[in-house]
């Protein structure tokens, strides 16, 4: 067996992980913005933090199904691990990925709707 001594993670190896996280997840948001159809400027910055908000609740409901079924986080997550005594209720989590998912799709309906694009 391979055995390692234990090394706990340091606060710059953290900030790296969690820059190189943001970095991808907004080129992710971009790309998926830029694939999305639209008509002038307004469209297209509605469509960019339409998926930055589905990403984050996504990965909000990830967090929580991992909560849950007491999984750990996947590796290029444990930024985002947060000790027991200071997480949030599970509920509101999952309250908040789930409006993080429904309103912008909601406001995107309502404007192809009023708009018909």
């Amino acid at each position: 067996m391979n055995y390692r001594p234990f090394q706990p993670i340091t606060s710059q190896h953290k900030t790296v992980t969690g820059l190189g996280l943001l970095s991808i997840y907004l080129v992710v948001s971009i790309i998926i913005a830029f694939i999305a159809p639209h008509a002038d400027f307004a469209s297209l910055c509605i469509n960019i933090l339409a998926s930055v908000a589905i990403i984050g609740g996504l990965l909000g409901l990830l967090i929580y199904v991992a909560r849950q079924q007491d999984w750990p986080l996947p590796s290029f997550l444990e930024v985002l691990q947060v000790p027991e005594h200071m997480r949030d209720q599970n509920w509101r989590l999952l309250a908040l990925s789930l409006v993080a998912i429904a309103m912008p799709l909601l406001i995107i309906f309502t404007r192809s709707v009023l708009f018909h694009q």
